[in-house]
């Protein structure tokens, strides 16, 4: 039977958790894979996930628990460290627990990532449920992104990994920062699936519009070496077009077709646009420059220290070797 890692993130979901173990194992029957899940519990408190579900559902498995709450994308960066120690995987498949994420489209990613020349099978929205308002925000957010970094970046989390891409990407440190981007960044051979976005299991999103923003922003920071060198591009634009500006305003001086004053006032507006946009490729020089001391065998090991327990579970056939 083929051998396939689970990797999910679990934040105060309990119930949505079970639920999933269930369908996984509704799956795993169907499709002959032998699944095994790695849940991140991400610092619960009140409803944090138990081994007792994987157990339960007749899965083998096992729930990292986390020291702290460290976040959605480090959570499933500590899932992929810990799934490359595993030996005799297939593939690594990175889902939410939440519901959204279907267990019935694992078997076409699975399909997609063991064709030749394909690395990572990518879960792309075939139809989307959100609301007029963020399909508005998100077309603006891909516009400014492409214009930023020069990249695309069309799909989410969903993804299937081959070995290859599951030991690329659990060695780099850009994939605590955003996953998807981090794949983009690994320049690893991609196939998009189309896929229909799930319904929650139960409970509501605890995604709102500002986290919205920040896990855009995140996926910018991936590619902060391409923003630097653009905005440094601008930057000499800019001072292409102060020089111009100048060399203009004093030339109509000498021609006498301004008015008093109107020289200084034009000089000081582009000297000031000119060193704003200095300064702000300054900050974002040091910005970026910032956590960047890991090679790829020390990012596992760090990822890994944030496990302050693991609780395995074993399906009842396992177990009873």
């Amino acid at each position: 039977m083929t051998r396939v890692a689970i990797v999910t993130p679990v934040y105060e979901d309990q119930e949505s958790f079970t639920e999933l173990c269930q369908r996984l194992a509704d799956m795993a029957r169907q499709s002959g894979a032998r699944f095994h899940v790695i849940a991140v519990d991400d610092g619960s408190l009140n409803s944090p996930p138990q081994a007792s579900a994987i157990s339960g559902a007749g899965l083998s498995g096992e729930i990292l628990r986390l020291a702290r709450n460290v976040g959605h994308q480090a959570a499933i960066a500590i899932g992929l460290a810990r799934a490359a120690a595993l030996p005799d995987l297939a593939a690594c498949v990175v889902m939410d627990s939440d519901g959204e994420d279907t267990p019935e489209s694992i078997p076409g990613l699975l399909a997609a990532v063991a064709a030749p020349g394909a690395d990572v099978a990518a879960a792309e929205r075939a139809r989307r449920s959100e609301t007029l308002t963020f399909r508005a925000f998100y077309q603006v957010y891909k516009r400014l992104f492409k214009l930023l970094t020069g990249q695309t970046l069309r799909f989410g989390n969903f993804m299937a990994l081959s070995p290859v891409a599951l030991e690329r990407l659990s060695g780099m440190h850009e994939t605590f920062t955003h996953v998807a981007a981090a794949v983009v960044k690994a320049k690893l051979r991609r196939a998009d699936v189309p896929t229909d976005r799930g319904v929650r299991y139960f409970g509501k999103s605890k995604m709102n519009f500002p986290s919205l923003v920040l896990h855009g922003m995140r996926a910018v920071m991936v590619f902060s070496d391409l923003v630097l060198t653009r905005m440094a591009l601008a930057l000499v634009a800019m001072a292409a077009l102060v020089v111009a500006v100048v060399i203009g305003a004093v030339a109509m001086r000498f021609m006498g077709m301004t008015t008093p004053g109107w020289v200084t006032i034009v000089t000081g507006f582009a000297l000031s646009l000119f060193l704003q946009t200095g300064l702000f490729t300054m900050i974002t020089l040091i910005v970026s420059s910032l956590g960047r001391v890991d090679t790829p065998p020390r990012v596992r090991e760090r990822a890994l220290e944030y496990v302050a327990r693991t609780e395995r579970a074993e399906a009842p056939a396992l177990a009873s070797v």
